[in-house]
């Protein structure tokens, strides 16, 4: 009989050491989550001889896989995989900030377990993927859509699957699925209007690390945060096009700027209620380029940003007292 996803279930729990299977491992990634993708290499080596055209031996190199979770963002405590710990103040409503107020951004990607379980209808398979690291976590949302999530991630140690087949992860009590309808976008300081669509991406350029004596990782590390976007909006005036020209010091007011300026630089807000939201707050914002759709009889015209920031800081209000 076909098994389907409803035989099948994701959950991850965060690592004390590197590649090391957390101890707890029942974490929900968002609403309508959905393993897109997976992969495991053993970088085989192909090994010819001479006076044969066939292959003589077979040799492997490093263990590495990777894994694609998407979801409906529904609760800020993804965040932890690219940002690091947050910082938690405030009483019922508190406020959890990534990165961490004082600590700030871990320097080191915070590694997590996965466990994908599958009913088979011969046999239970248990995986338990160990070393995960997020190399990048999108989130975008058009009018109409929901607040969609990806999440991808590389791993570099996997044993043996296990047949003990475990349980579905713990509803977070912090879940309500975000909409186009709860999102705002804050540029150079001034809300858009009309906006129809809008994008993030955080990659922490994330690697694997590994060593002499084992084909498996024995650590990862990071490099430099890369935060990119994207909007699309009603063209209404020339704030945009300006931001472009003046930061090579041809605009109308004859001034270089680097970044956009203005409070908040940059600001998406996912808002259920005063006591329930997520504010992903930017600094340093530079337009990478200005395009659009075309210009059209009667039909509306749109301007689309791509843009990169500096930091990023992501201020998370709920009733939880400590992260889920």
């Amino acid at each position: 009989m076909v098994r389907t996803g409803a035989h099948a279930y994701l959950k991850y729990g965060y690592e004390s050491t590197f590649g090391t299977a957390a101890s707890t491992i029942d974490k929900k990634f968002g609403l309508n989550d959905a393993l897109s993708s997976w992969s495991l290499t053993h970088n085989r080596q192909d090994l010819p001889a001479l006076n044969q055209v066939t292959i003589d031996e077979y040799a492997y190199g490093q263990q590495q896989g990777s894994i694609g979770v998407d979801f409906t963002l529904s609760n800020p405590w993804i965040f932890k995989t690219v940002l690091g710990d947050p910082s938690t103040t405030g009483s019922s409503p508190y406020v959890h900030t990534y990165p961490h107020a004082t600590n700030g951004i871990n320097k080191t990607p915070t590694s997590f377990t996965c466990e994908v379980g599958f009913d088979g209808a011969s046999g239970d398979i248990v995986r338990t993927l160990k070393g995960c690291v997020a190399e990048s976590l999108t989130i975008n949302t058009s009018v109409g859509g929901l607040v969609s999530c990806s999440l991808g991630a590389s791993y570099g140690v996997e044993d043996a699957p296990s047949t003990s087949l475990g349980t579905a992860p713990t509803e977070p009590t912090v879940e309500f699925p975000y909409t186009f309808a709860h999102a705002t976008l804050e540029y150079g300081g001034s809300t858009l209007a009309q906006v129809q669509d809008l994008n993030i991406t955080i990659n922490q350029s994330s690697a694997l690390l590994y060593g002499l004596g084992d084909h498996q990782a024995v650590d990862a590390y990071r490099q430099l945060l890369d935060i990119t976007g994207s909007f699309r909006t009603s063209l209404l005036n020339k704030v945009v096009l300006e931001d472009m020209l003046e930061q090579i010091s041809k605009g109308t007011s004859g001034t270089y700027s680097d970044t956009v300026g203005g409070s908040p630089e940059l600001r998406i807000t996912f808002q259920r209620s005063a006591n329930e939201k997520m504010i992903l707050t930017g600094t340093g914002l530079a337009p990478t380029d200005l395009n659009y759709d075309g210009f059209r009889a009667n039909e509306p015209i749109f301007e689309n940003v791509n843009w990169k920031i500096k930091t990023l800081t992501v201020a998370a209000t709920n009733a939880e007292s400590t992260p889920e």
